[in-house]
């Protein structure tokens, strides 16, 4: 009698909260094909109802209807049940959950079968590359190939579970029904980015910000999850990769990627299938990739697969965004540097998407305090102007632009075309008055310099699903680069005569065309066979001028040839644990009139389901390549050039790498260590030497010096996502060390990018309104190579004229690197735009880094000039300091 009466009266108290947990509205609203989230969004800011809900519960559900003065219970009591949702209510919150549905279990009547599906974005439709598909209890898996498509082998029944995961998407399960087990399985999934829940009610995210993939080295990236992390004031792709381990971050002002002690010219950087030369905006401040326009990036760092060729060190294969199948999307952003947008919008009903997205400085227009510091850290960064004193009028005319564009149509249930173009150029045109005196005595000092450079890239791609067991792809792409540069700075006395003139000009241009067939073929269950062609048509020019004299080329100013390719793999399950990867890449060319042929070996062990064990081995090749050139005068910059066979040839690498990974609950620990030996380098060294007719002046003569570089390291990644936080601790401990025929004698040196020590800390709190970040780096001192300087005097002793010795080099280290940035930034959202505006703050705490040292070219000449002795030799590039930034992004 006791439990009875404690029911009734539970019951009764229940009851009487119900009545009292839900507001008395009465709610007015004309639904016309309005997604479900946005009518939840209505319901939350105009009504004042408060509703939590799992986003993958109502992605893709549309409400139609008029509905008036209906009580919010009945309105939810027509709308839900339809939809397959039901609902419940708890301390005045309305909770959505998944409708009560009969589930059949089936017996299963076909094993070890085939499945074959796409992988596809709930909201926009769009086809989702490199997500990680397996069998529920099952150490088996595939990833979805450049089409979201893919296809699993050895799945145990026709009843069995698929999990299917995306970086930056909730976790998806597919159980598979008997009665469709012969049909393509479309998947749909959730973005985690998309949170407009009261608070949380399942959290379906088991993945990180970042995931290794199947293959050694290789990393995948969630672009989305990069958004909250420093920036100087929109996100940066490559500088936020500058974050990983084995990828240096230690220089603020660089977009470059220097990928295991290697220059950034040695990795190979792919959008939608061409060739990205460059990789920067303003000089290294901004990437040359819009964020907008990227939908999945794949990094390798080392031991990459034998699809990829043409460079020596890495990968960076980027996805371009295809738009979105179901309605138009629009976004703007600004910052105070750039302005950007972007619109996605079906074509023909859902059978196409298109994607455009651009952005443009207008530092040509307003010249904030960010753009004049970053263009002083720029200037002074050269050798051609030092000193920038308030009296001095300098007139930057600088700016940038980008755009993207992306189609992609459906023509078939087989057959998918798309057409990709991306286009950026960087334009600057610079006037910079100087005037000192000595004494009595005053000098003016004019600088111009004039620089244009960019990409300009096409791709058009028709891939074809032959059956589950065959896809290929036929690509036509286009990539070309230029830089073209021009400098100039004379001194006149104060009557106007010239006492010192000096010119300095760059070109250099790269056309590619390509042509590309790939095909992936499943064979016996047990292989997975890649194999294509690759065919390249090539030209590259190169002009160096200084002071008149021509410099470069040493031969022909442009060259030309073909590039052809053949290229197989086989990944091989040997057992449930163990899988090799056996393959080769042979390339031919009339460039050298020689063939390469690289072996491709890797295997992986799955110790157990926590952790894998693995092991990679190859022989790499590259024929268009850069030169060094080093000029302490000029700073004139590398320049794409193609191997030949009289002046250098091709760049050969090879890689040992191997380590493991651990991942469970949340937490990942993966270690990895290589060594990579280099060789077929080539420096330019440029010596100033006294011209023996006119004592008084020099003359430049080029070295040209054949080197190795021998490369060994550990990266190691601890990862944790706890609940709002994620964050990792990158480390990576190396050891690089050149040889070069004519420098020191041949003697080996640290290579001009050794640095031991490198260490990054990344934190991020997400929350439904604002989220803040921080990011702290360090990093030991880089190698810093002083040349030989050789004072010329007269009879009295004084100082006449000097020379600069570059073969002769004493090494030092430049001081340590460190520095903290931090970030926050508010989230808003109406019915109709959500967006975030926040602040940037790189370098919070001042420190001061050196980025490198050089001479003193301007105080050196002036005290000769003024019968002195030269005291200030050396003069230290400064990065940024305490450099804050404010960003507002709206989405429509």
């Amino acid at each position: 009698m006791r439990k009875l009466i404690c029911l009734l009266f539970t019951l009764l108290i229940s009851s009487l909260l119900y009545s009292q947990e839900l507001p008395n509205i009465s709610i007015s609203e004309n639904f016309n094909n309005t997604s479900l989230s946005k009518v939840i969004r209505i319901l939350k800011n105009k009504y004042d109802v408060k509703i939590a809900y799992d986003d993958a519960l109502v992605t893709g559900i549309t409400i139609n209807g008029s509905y008036n003065n209906k009580s919010i219970t009945a309105f939810l009591d027509e709308i839900l049940p339809s939809k397959g949702i039901d609902y419940q209510v708890l301390n005045g919150k309305i909770i959505l959950t998944p409708g009560q549905v009969d589930i059949d279990l089936k017996t299963p009547s076909l094993f070890d079968l085939t499945v074959f599906g796409i992988v596809l974005d709930a909201q926009t439709g769009e086809m989702l590359p490199n997500a990680l598909i397996r069998v529920a209890g099952e150490n088996k898996g595939t990833i979805s190939n450049k089409d979201g498509i893919f296809s699993l082998s050895q799945v145990p029944t026709d009843t069995s579970t698929l999990e299917v995961t995306y970086l930056g998407y909730k976790k998806s399960t597919v159980k598979l029904d008997p009665n469709k087990s012969k049909k393509t399985i479309r998947i749909s999934m959730a973005e985690n980015t998309v949170d407009l829940s009261e608070f949380t009610v399942v959290d379906l995210r088991t993945d990180n910000t970042i995931q290794y993939g199947e293959e050694i080295s290789q990393i995948s990236i969630d672009p989305n999850s990069l958004t909250s992390l420093p920036s100087l004031g929109e996100l940066d792709i490559f500088r936020s990769l500058q974050l990983l381990p084995g990828i240096s971050g230690t220089d603020e002002t660089s977009s470059a990627l220097s990928i295991r002690n290697s220059p950034s010219s040695q990795n190979l950087v792919l959008l939608d299938g061409f060739t990205i030369y460059r990789l920067d905006h303003f000089f290294g401040v901004f990437s040359a990739i819009n964020p907008d326009a990227v939908r999945d990036i794949q990094v390798y760092k080392g031991g990459f697969g034998p699809k990829y060729g043409g460079r020596i060190s890495g990968v960076v294969d980027i996805t371009g965004k295809s738009g979105n199948f179901n309605k138009p999307e629009y976004s703007f952003g600004i910052n105070l540097l750039s302005a950007r947008m972007s619109v996605n919008a079906p074509l023909n009903e859902g059978k196409g998407a298109i994607h455009f997205s651009t952005r443009r400085a207008y530092t040509d227009i307003i010249r904030s305090s960010l753009f004049k510091k970053l263009y002083k850290n720029y200037r002074e960064g050269s050798n051609q102007l030092n000193d920038q004193a308030s009296g001095n009028s300098l007139r930057p005319n600088f700016h940038f632009y980008d755009f993207n564009l992306k189609s992609t149509y459906n023509i078939s249930s087989r057959d998918i075309a798309s057409f990709s173009m991306y286009w950026g150029r960087d334009e600057l045109d610079t006037d910079f008055d100087q005037i000192t005196n000595s004494g009595n005595t005053f000098m003016t000092e004019n600088t111009e310099e004039n620089a244009q450079w960019g990409n300009l890239g096409v791709g058009a791609i028709w891939s074809r699903n032959w059956n589950k067991n065959y896809y290929s792809s036929f690509q036509l792409a286009y990539s070309g680069h230029n830089f073209d540069y021009l400098f100039h700075s004379e001194d006149r006395d104060e009557n106007g005569q010239i006492t010192r003139d000096y010119s300095a000009n760059r070109l250099n241009e790269v056309a590619d065309l390509q042509i590309n067939y790939k095909n992936e073929l499943k064979l016996k269950e047990r292989h997975n066979i890649d194999f294509g062609l690759n065919l390249s048509s090539i030209t590259a020019i190169n002009d160096v001028t200084i002071d008149g004299q021509v410099q470069l080329p040493m031969e022909d100013r442009k060259q030309s040839g073909s590039i052809l390719a053949f290229y197989a793999s086989d990944e091989f399950r040997v057992t449930k644990k163990l899988r090799l990867n056996v393959g080769f890449r042979h390339n031919t060319t009339g460039l050298t009139n020689k063939n390469y042929f690289g072996r491709r070996l890797g295997m992986s062990y799955q110790l157990t389901p926590s952790l894998k064990l693995k092991l990679s081995n190859g022989q790499y090749y590259q024929l268009a390549r850069q030169v060094l050139y080093d000029d302490p005068r000029s700073n004139l910059q590398d320049g794409w050039n193609l191997a030949c066979n009289t002046l250098f040839g091709a760049l050969s690498s090879e890689h040992l790498i191997g380590g493991f990974n651990y991942s469970k609950n949340g937490f990942m620990i993966d270690m990895e260590y290589y060594r990579k030996d280099v060789s077929g380098l080539v420096e330019l060294t440029v010596s100033h030497v006294v011209n023996p007719g006119m004592p008084n002046d020099t003359q430049p003569l080029v070295a040209e010096s054949a080197g190795e570089d021998k490369i060994r390291g550990v990266d190691v990644l601890i990862q944790k996502k706890i609940g709002p936080y994620h964050g990792w601790l990158s480390y990576t401990h190396s050891k690089s060390s050149s040889v070069y025929s004519q420098i020191n004698g041949g003697q080996r040196l640290p290579s001009r990018l050794d640095q031991r020590n490198e260490a990054k800390f990344v934190h991020v709190l997400e929350f439904k309104k604002f989220n803040v970040s921080a990011t702290f780096l360090y990093g030991s001192g880089k190698p810093f190579f002083k040349p030989e300087l050789n004072f010329i005097r007269n009879n009295s002793g004084t100082v006449v004229n000097y020379e600069i010795l570059n073969l002769n080099k004493t090494v030092e280290r430049l001081p340590t690197y460190h520095r903290l940035d931090i970030s926050a930034a508010l989230k808003f959202e109406n019915e109709e735009v959500r967006g975030e505006f926040g602040i940037s703050i790189f370098n919070v705490y001042n420190h001061r880094n050196i980025q490198s040292r050089r001479l003193n070219i301007n105080a050196i000449e002036r005290a000769i000039d003024n019968g002195e002795e030269p005291t200030q030799l050396y003069r230290d590039i400064v990065l940024l300091d305490f450099t804050p930034s404010i960003f507002l992004n709206l989405f429509f």
